[in-house]
Parts: C-alpha cells; sequence; structure tokens
C-alpha cells in the first residue's frame, strides 16, 4: 500500500511538475502575430493562384478574411484573384465590402469598374471610373483613364476613347500599353500617321507581339509605305507562324511589289 501510494504521489508530483514546465514554456513562447500570418498566407495564395491552383489560392485568402474581416485590403485582393479566374459575382461581392469597409479605396473601386463593363453594365462602370478618376491622390490613374477608354471604344465612342488614352499617356509618357490602345483608336478614327507614330511608341513592351506588327504594318501599307509594311508583316509571321494574322500578313506581302 505504501509504496503503491508513493508511486501514485510520485507521479503527481511528476505531472505537475509537466504541467508547470508546461506553463513556463507557454509563458516564454512568444504569441503568435496575426498578421504574420495573413502575410503568410497571402504569399502561400500567390503561389497556388500562379501554379494554376485557384480554388486553393482562394481557400486561402477566405481563412485569411477570417483573421481579418475589416481589412479591406485583403478583400480587395481577393476580389482581383476572383476577377482573373472569371469568378465575377464573387469579385464584386469582394469589392463592394472593400468599398464599405474603406470608401475612399480607389483601387478596389477601379476594379469594380472592371467587373461592371466585363458583365455588360456599361454605365455602373463608367460611374466608378469617373468615381475614382476623383482621386487626385491615386498614384496610377492612367490604368483607370486606360480603362473608360476601352469602355467607350467598346461603345463605339472613339473620339471620347482617344481623349481618355491621351490622358493616360499623358500622366505617364512610358505606359506602353497605353501608346498601344491609342494607336489602335487612332487607327480606328482615320487618322494614320499619329496611328504609326503611336504604335511606334509602344515598341518596347509589344516587339515580340505578332498581332502588334500585323497592325502596324497595315497602318504602314495604307501610308503607302510598302518597305515597313514589309517589315512588319515578316515579323509578324516569323513572331505568329499559323495565326490568323500571319496568314493575313503572308497573303499582304503578295502584294507588295
Amino acid at each position: 500500500m505504501t509504496s503503491t501510494r508513493t508511486t501514485l504521489a510520485a507521479a503527481s508530483l511528476l505531472g505537475a511538475a509537466l504541467l508547470s514546465c508546461g506553463s513556463c514554456a507557454a509563458e516564454k513562447k512568444p504569441a503568435k502575430d496575426p498578421h504574420a500570418e495573413v502575410a503568410q498566407q497571402v504569399r502561400l495564395a500567390e503561389s497556388y493562384f500562379g501554379g494554376g491552383r485557384v480554388s486553393e489560392a482562394l481557400e486561402v485568402l477566405q481563412k485569411a478574411i477570417e483573421k481579418e474581416p475589416a481589412n479591406a485590403s485583403l478583400r480587395n485582393y481577393y476580389g482581383q484573384l476572383c476577377f482573373m479566374a472569371g469568378r465575377h459575382d464573387d469579385a464584386e461581392k469582394a469589392f463592394q465590402k472593400a468599398l464599405e469597409i474603406d470608401p475612399y479605396m480607389t483601387d478596389a473601386r477601379n476594379n469594380l469598374g472592371s467587373v461592371y463593363d466585363s458583365t455588360g453594365r456599361k454605365d455602373l462602370a463608367e460611374q466608378q471610373y469617373k468615381k475614382a478618376l476623383e482621386d487626385t491622390a491615386y498614384p496610377t490613374p492612367e490604368k483607370v483613364c486606360l480603362n473608360l477608354g476601352q469602355l467607350y471604344a467598346s461603345q463605339g465612342r472613339t473620339e471620347e476613347a482617344i481623349t481618355q488614352y491621351r490622358r493616360a499617356v499623358e500622366i505617364n509618357p512610358k505606359y506602353w500599353r497605353g501608346h498601344f490602345e491609342l494607336a489602335s483608336a487612332l487607327d480606328k478614327g482615320g487618322k494614320l500617321e499619329e496611328a504609326a507614330r503611336e504604335y511606334e511608341v509602344a515598341l518596347p513592351d509589344y516587339k515580340g507581339s505578332g498581332e502588334y506588327h500585323y497592325r502596324l504594318g497595315l497602318v504602314y501599307m495604307k501610308l503607302g509605305r510598302p518597305e515597313k509594311a514589309r517589315e512588319h508583316f515578316t515579323l509578324c509571321g516569323q513572331l505568329a507562324p499559323g495565326s490568323e494574322n500571319a496568314s493575313k500578313a503572308f497573303e499582304l506581302l503578295k502584294m507588295i511589289p
């Protein structure tokens, strides 16, 4: 009996010691930083999305949002991934929630405009873009101008589109996409000399695009500059063999003496 009691007592003391040590360890162990955890989840989501694992990326981000439900930037990022994945309803809800949390988050407003535009609600998209442009502190207004220009172009409002594209490249002269879209609108509007100049300005970002060289070659052909047209039609065929643009370029090359 005495031996048994001693054993039990020893066991109890051992258990108490373990609990005590565990308590000490818990006190010494640094508390988890929830912001660091969220940042880690965002990086994991980026990795998943980059690897084409969209559902897993969004699932991880949803868990991050559960930790920080009032984080407007996190909601905006979730919306961006949803939008890129074609989940427009989820993207719209995410951007709206981000703006509910922070009405001054212009990035989310611009993104919401893109959702409206992509789903055919042009009037709502225009409203969001114009509202976004009212924010004089927004770091990349040229992107909003481009979005508004594309919206106008899709509605056949070519001159208004040109105005917005001009505004975009005035804000950022090295915004090559802005120059490309401006060139396309000028081309469509029959302003060929300026279209050619703008296409040439956009070269740094588009020199590897067969479509770009086809469009520029076509402008030069319309302007009666066969050598420049031949140069770009040839590049189109080399960069995008087998494409529709390459096929058209090949046929047009036959017409150049």
